[in-house]
């Protein structure tokens, strides 16, 4: 067809698309538009633009290499975990990690220097709750530990 004889806000054949298609480019543009809107295109676009220079640095440095061998196994013991299942309980647990983690409520840990100075401690019901958490756990790892026959 000739430029003359297209009508004016036509599209070109090659560029004709069925509803199917046209659905999912512009489910597409949306996610698009939502990737650059949080800022995570730009990141990508940079990761891309310097993939040599991060291959390089990240080949290079052996501390690197060891993060990701125990990002892959901490990865490997969540195969059989439902995800959905902790979700309530790891996010509870995180943000208590790192409100506790302010440096202004760090600089309010006293250090436990004996028997008593721990028994006070332990008046704290806070502490007490804390504790009786972490020897819960401590219980639950040591078995599951042994369960699968590891040293410790």
């Amino acid at each position: 067809m000739a430029e003359a004889e297209r009508k004016e806000g036509a599209l070109p054949q090659e560029l004709a698309l069925d509803q199917k298609t046209a659905e999912a480019l512009l489910d597409l543009l949306k996610a698009l538009a939502k990737l650059k809107e949080s800022g995570f295109l730009d990141m990508l676009t940079t990761i891309a633009e310097k993939y040599e220079e991060a291959l390089l640095y990240t080949s290079s440095d052996q501390r690197v290499y060891h993060a990701l061998a125990m990002v892959e196994a901490a990865l490997n013991g969540l195969k059989q975990a439902d995800p959905w299942k902790y979700k309530p309980a790891v996010e509870a647990m995180t943000g208590c990690l790192v409100s506790a983690l302010d440096p202004q409520e760090m600089s309010k840990a006293k250090p436990v220097k004996g028997v008593f100075s721990l028994m006070k401690a332990l008046s704290d019901p806070n502490v007490a709750r804390g504790l009786g958490l972490l020897i819960y756990l401590a219980g639950r790892l040591g078995a599951c530990m042994a369960q699968q026959g590891q040293q410790g």
